[in-house]
This record gives C-alpha cells, sequence and structure tokens, in this order.
C-alpha cells in the first residue's frame, strides 16, 4: 500500500484488518446444517424408492429444513470471510499509523503557535517516536499515544494489538509555559478529530503521573476477541491546579488476571515522564 491511494482504498485495507474472521465453530455449524441437510435428503430419496414413498417424503422435508436454516448461516459465513480475508500486513496498518502521528506533530506546533525553535528541551528529551537523522537531531514535541480503548481492536502476528483509533497528546515546553495538543486520529480516514490545545504556567502543573482507571466501557467482547473479566486502564495524566486532568492510555490489564496484559505499540510513555519532570522540577526550583 502507499499513502497516496485513495480514501476508499484506505477505509477497505483498514477494515479488513479490524474485521473479525469467522471461527471454526462457525464453519463446523454452516457444515453440519449443509452436509445433515443433503444426507438427509439422499437418505429420504432412498427410503422413498426402496421402502415407503410417505416416511422417506418426512426424511426429505427435514433435509430441506435443516438447508434453509443453513443457507443464511454460510451466506453469514461467506461475507464475514471475504471481508476479513486476507489479512492486511501489520507493518501496513503501523505506516498508516505513523504517518498520522507525523501529521499530529506538524499540527501542534500550528495550533499552539510555535516553532521548533521555541520548544525548550535538551537532546536527551528528544522524542524517540520522531525516528533518527543525521548530525544534530531536530527538536521534535514530546508525544504521548495510546489506544482508544472503545475502537475495534486486532492481534496481529506479531502478538500486538492494535486499535483502529489513536488518542494523542503532544507536549511542547517552552521557556516560559508548556503547552498542549490533544487530538484523535482514526486509521481509517484522513483528518484529526476532537482537537484541544491547553497553555500552563509551570507553577499551574502540579502533577505528572501514571494511574489505572476503571476500563468498564471496553467492549466485553469486540472484533478481535479481546475480552476481561475486569479491565484496568493505565494512563498518563497530567493534573493542573484547577483541578483537570489530561489523559492518555498507554495499557490495558485485566485485574484479576495480570498476567493478561494487552501488548501495544510503543507509547513514548517514559521518555516524556522523565523529560516533563525534569523539567518542571527545573522551572519550579527556578
Amino acid at each position: 500500500m502507499t499513502l497516496s491511494e485513495t480514501a476508499d482504498d484506505r477505509r477497505e485495507i483498514v477494515d479488513r484488518y479490524f474485521a473479525r474472521v469467522p471461527t471454526a465453530e462457525e464453519r463446523t455449524r454452516v457444515w453440519m446444517y449443509a452436509g445433515g441437510g443433503a444426507a438427509l435428503i439422499v437418505l429420504g430419496v432412498l427410503i422413498a424408492v426402496v421402502d415407503a414413498w410417505l416416511p422417506g417424503i418426512g426424511v426429505i422435508a427435514l433435509g430441506v429444513g435443516a438447508l434453509a436454516r443453513g443457507l443464511p448461516l454460510y451466506e453469514a459465513y461467506r461475507d464475514a470471510s471475504e471481508a476479513a480475508l486476507p489479512k492486511p500486513r501489520d507493518a501496513i496498518i503501523d505506516k498508516i499509523r505513523d504517518h498520522e502521528l507525523a501529521k499530529v506533530r506538524r499540527r501542534a506546533l500550528d495550533r499552539l503557535d510555535l516553532t521548533a525553535e521555541d520548544l525548550e528541551l535538551e537532546p536527551a528529551d528528544w522524542d524517540p517516536l520522531a525516528g533518527p537523522g543525521l548530525g544534530a537531531a531536530p527538536r521534535e514535541p514530546l508525544v504521548v499515544t495510546g489506544p482508544v480503548p472503545t475502537s475495534r481492536a486486532m492481534r496481529g502476528g506479531d502478538g500486538v494489538w492494535r486499535f483502529s483509533r489513536y488518542a494523542v497528546l503532544v507536549l511542547c515546553p517552552t521557556d516560559y509555559h508548556l503547552a498542549l495538543y490533544r487530538c484523535v486520529i482514526d486509521l481509517r480516514v484522513a483528518g484529526l478529530f476532537q482537537e484541544e490545545t491547553h497553555e500552563y504556567h509551570y507553577a499551574d502543573v502540579v502533577a505528572v503521573l501514571t494511574a489505572v482507571s476503571d476500563g468498564s466501557d471496553l467492549p466485553a467482547e469486540d472484533e478481535g476477541g479481546l475480552r476481561f473479566e475486569k479491565a484496568l486502564l493505565h494512563e498518563f495524566q497530567l493534573v493542573v491546579a484547577s483541578g483537570d486532568r489530561t489523559r492518555i492510555v498507554f495499557g490495558i490489564s485485566d485485574e484479576h488476571h495480570p498476567d493478561r496484559q494487552v501488548r501495544l505499540p510503543p507509547s513514548g510513555i517514559d521518555p516524556v515522564v522523565r523529560a516533563v519532570r525534569t523539567m518542571l522540577r527545573d522551572k519550579k526550583a527556578g
């Protein structure tokens, strides 16, 4: 796939990736009705020919009923298979996600009326998601990204869970304030949604933390088979003096089964937390 393909092509690729693949149980049910119905019809014909036509007709009727019930099951199974297979490669979905994240960085600086030169960042604070460069690394905003848990999810062949929508938080520290840009990207369509901007004096930022919250909004079972007995959302939170909190989910787990940890694409959480905490200490101490 090239990112220059039409919007319809991109939507089809993403929809196919996240579409549910019919289970072996569904396939067995289809063939049970189809095979069983066909066998009953053949048996009924044999009974009608060599024994008695009335019992034979009854068996044939049972076979026709089984086929009639199996037909919509077959059509649903066929349609679901055609919609989900063949699966696009995981790398294609990652490429779409990275492409959208690059757009978010540019959009953040534009919406906040900042340039890269305005950012007050040491080399250790540069965003690792920005990729390698030659010579001196350019200053890039700090980025944390995580799934919108209620969007569609699918576990890839590499064991990583990918979601159809991601929330993105861009932090732009300057000499005099901390500027934030938050949005949602939808892999199905180009565009940035639910855009927000916030600007805080460093003295107004009271906490940068990671916390666990209830994940009851998660679907009991989504199309990718993601399900929990009691879901927990691991969040990055930036809290200001007014009590407002900016949140990004960077992890999902099951409280009753700690081994059920959802493996997600890199969120950028660790270097961002370190960088912002260090900057807040320096600014407030100064």
